[in-house]
């Protein structure tokens, strides 16, 4: 397993808050501490307290755990979710999941605004899905409110303008899954030979 290893818990509220590509002041503001303070804090010369702690886990979106440097997942994942295993080789549902979570972490270390954008495209797959899935009765379709021409356009389009604008990484931070973490490389090549399936299928019918 590959892991980041902060001595000081002061290293990793520096990191977040360039992360999140604002300035300390701005980040003193929004905590409701004063700049110097927060220095103070960044820099180890003083120890925040609960208070702190929790607006600050809140503010940068990580787990207390994560931000005291118990835990090296961000979401407050157990590491066993998110190490390589021999079954990720294997497409099924339980490798989705992991690449998705796998994928998650490694966004948001290395930008909190990809991380967000990442759930978000998340988010509008299972929509669509969902709704795909109440068509045809599987759920039922009073769960959703919008016109059935939106319901299908409007997640397509979101995500395209989410790729479209797709931030740059912002650290070189390290994350869970070393390098190339198995079930995402799976993931990939799985949807890839769909992909040329279905293209070939199209080719052959012209």
């Amino acid at each position: 397993m590959w892991c980041l290893f902060v001595s000081d818990y002061y290293e990793r509220l520096c990191e977040l808050r360039t992360e999140k590509g604002i300035s300390q002041k701005e980040a003193a503001r929004d905590l409701s501490v004063s700049q110097a303070l927060l220095s103070h804090y960044e820099k180890g010369i003083r120890e925040f307290g609960l208070d702190f702690l929790n607006r600050a886990a809140d503010y940068y979106g990580v787990t207390t755990d994560y931000l005291l440097g118990r835990s090296d997942s961000r979401s407050g994942l157990n590491s066993e979710y998110l190490e390589d295993r021999t079954e990720d080789g294997k497409f099924t549902a339980q490798t989705v999941y992991r690449a998705a979570i796998m994928t998650h972490e490694r966004m948001n270390a290395g930008s909190s605004a990809a991380g967000e954008k990442t759930d978000l495209l998340y988010a509008s797959a299972v929509y669509s899905t969902l709704f795909a899935a109440a068509q045809k009765g599987y759920i039922p379709k009073r769960w959703f409110s919008l016109p059935a021409k939106y319901a299908v356009t409007v997640p397509r389009l979101s995500t395209d303008s989410i790729l479209s604008d797709f931030p740059e990484k912002m650290t070189s931070a390290r994350r869970y899954g070393g390098p190339e973490p198995l079930c995402i490389e799976t993931v990939i090549k799985t949807v890839e030979n769909a992909v040329k399936r279905y293209c070939s299928a199209i080719a052959d019918k012209v």
